[in-house]
């Protein structure tokens, strides 16, 4: 089991996981040390009221604790930062590539035009389309996305009826009319490695493919892993 120490280094650890969420977002944390019979130790005793107390600063909400599991709510609101007593304070900007970075003290996020609330965002599977107000945030045109989307759209209609096991065979062939239908489920993990917009993950999902997908958009490549992201997709950037 990986434990990550929560309560060192100023909470660091606690603000880099509150640049990942979304406004809103959830953080469910589990661990023995949010026992009775743990804060019975002094040691532990410290360590939760400093984890506690970084959460407040981060303005997280605790909605539940149950046994060893604890819920926070990211908060939705901005000014919430302003009134704050405690806490780190505001990045001076918002880094989109943290790849090989070292994790910043700061609250980052602040600033972007990505600071949507998720009860505001556009709900699943919808999201996947992105409309042009949502295109213009990441700087794309609606035309060259669409054209993107089209495109995948027409390689996965074209492409997935030569899935079938004859071709991973020892004599592969192109499947024929009298040939039997491939599983729903012969491919299950896909990895695009040049994910782009991530219009092959849409692709699939439009088609109604069973599968799961990772994205990776190449370091030396322009950095869409924030519209992926917006899409409803998982994603990484890789070198």
């Amino acid at each position: 089991m990986c434990i990550a120490n929560y309560e060192a280094s100023d909470g660091i650890f606690l603000v880099e996981v509150n640049r990942l969420l979304r406004p809103g977002g959830y953080f469910v944390w589990t661990s023995n040390l949010n026992t009775h019979r743990a804060l019975r130790d002094k040691e532990n005793q410290k360590k939760w009221t400093a984890i506690r107390d970084y959460a407040e600063g981060l303005c997280w909400e605790m909605l539940s604790q149950q046994d060893e599991t604890i819920v926070w709510k990211k908060t939705n609101k901005r000014e919430c930062y302003k009134s704050r007593k405690f806490g780190p304070e505001l990045c001076g900007h918002d880094p989109e590539s943290p790849y090989y970075q070292p994790l910043s003290p700061c609250i980052s996020g602040t600033r972007s035009q990505r600071w949507i609330p998720i009860e505001h965002r556009t709900t699943w599977p919808s999201q996947a389309r992105q409309n042009s107000t949502e295109l213009d945030i990441h700087g794309v045109h609606s035309e060259v996305f669409a054209d993107d989307n089209s495109s995948w759209d027409s390689m996965v209609r074209n492409y997935w009826s030569l899935l079938s096991p004859l071709i991973f065979s020892d004599h592969p062939k192109r499947p024929g009319d009298e040939d039997p239908q491939p599983p729903f489920n012969m491919l299950r993990n896909v990895l695009d490695m040049n994910a782009h917009f991530g219009g092959f993950n849409a692709a699939l999902l439009k088609s109604g493919k069973s599968v799961w997908v990772m994205n990776v958009v190449p370091t030396n490549a322009p950095n869409y892993l924030p519209i992926i992201f917006d899409r409803g997709f998982i994603g990484v950037q890789h070198d």
